[in-house]
């Protein structure tokens, strides 16, 4: 079922005010002309704003442009990566409907306040890009694509950007998960599924997408890693039983497989025990990979907010 799309009446919200988040590493080059362009966009309205623009240890002038373009710069020493940098900034955010936007120019922030309007009746808004040979490199797309496909049959959800990262969306539905959103690349997609997986109303807003200025910092393999590994552990805590046939097809099919050649006298009855062994304990050991390096994030993130609450409560 395509939640998305669902025939139901919202109430309309008037929206009065917005924080504008916009985490940015070495992007001295775009960073004040995005928050211009915010501010440009969002001062023809009457809505109340702040642009916060987060600093992921940036070794370039991002910091000086950003001030000098009038956000506000939260300041991360080292690099702590996209998803954390968001997550930061809602927590130092004055109000409570979060926009966010990346800083290298790929899209339409005059398109940002139709986003706003629309967050009246939706849990959240996310801008849908369109692709093509100018603005998205092959790689890119195959990503993408199989990214949805993974996520089309672990979750049997489905979307038309699950990882645009030009979104409007409410602070106090996403901070409770914060433990389970990729810290990384890929935020917006763990974000997205998230909501879904909870049933919350998600409008997809068809925008254009420009290439970026400057060098794209997305390492696909090590963040297709990870963001497979997020992607798994959210299945697994809300669709558990579709992660656990897979596995189970999976090592069925090769045990079989397995067996037939034994049947068929082309491995030996010690060679077929020890295939059926490395078989198992070959899918034990993905599954445990696939969990244990979220869960490891979990248990730190937890470790740092209850130290966070300590030193609170000591001062």
């Amino acid at each position: 079922m395509d939640k998305t799309n669902r025939q139901i009446e919202y109430l309309q919200e008037t929206i009065k005010a917005v924080s504008v988040i916009i985490p940015c590493k070495d992007e001295g080059t775009a960073i004040g002309a995005t928050v211009l362009k915010v501010k440009q966009a969002l001062e023809k309205t009457a809505l109340d704003f702040e642009i916060l623009v987060v600093d992921d240890g940036s070794g370039d002038d991002s910091q000086k442009e950003a001030l000098t373009a009038g956000a506000r710069v939260l300041v991360h020493p080292k690099n702590l990566g996209y998803g954390r940098s968001i997550m930061n900034g809602m927590e130092m955010a004055r109000f409570p409907l979060i926009a966010i936007m990346d800083a290298d120019g790929t899209y339409p922030l005059e398109r940002l306040p139709e986003l706003i309007e629309k967050a009246g009746s939706h849990d959240m808004v996310v801008g849908r890009r369109a692709f093509n040979r100018n603005n998205s490199s092959l790689t890119g797309q195959f990503f993408r694509r199989g990214l949805y496909l993974l996520l089309l049959y672990l979750t049997n959800v489905s979307a038309l950007d699950f990882n645009s990262g030009f979104r409007v969306f409410r602070r106090q539905h996403t901070l409770p998960y914060r433990n389970l959103l990729c810290p990384t690349f890929s935020f917006t997609t763990s974000q997205t599924l998230i909501y879904l997986l909870n049933g919350r109303s998600v409008a997809f807003v068809p925008i254009a997408y420009s290439r970026r200025i400057g060098r794209s910092k997305v390492a696909y393999f090590k963040d297709a890693l990870r963001t497979f590994s997020y992607v798994f552990l959210i299945a697994n805590i809300f669709q558990a039983y579709r992660l656990s046939l897979l596995f189970i097809l999976s090592g069925t099919f090769l045990n079989v497989a397995i067996a037939a050649l034994a049947s068929a006298g082309l491995v030996s009855a010690a060679l077929q025990l020890g295939l059926h062994v490395a078989v198992s304990l070959f899918f034990v050991l993905c599954l445990l990979a696939l969990v244990v390096q979220p869960l490891s994030q979990i248990k730190l993130a937890s470790f740092d907010d209850s130290r966070g609450a300590t030193k609170g409560s000591g001062a």
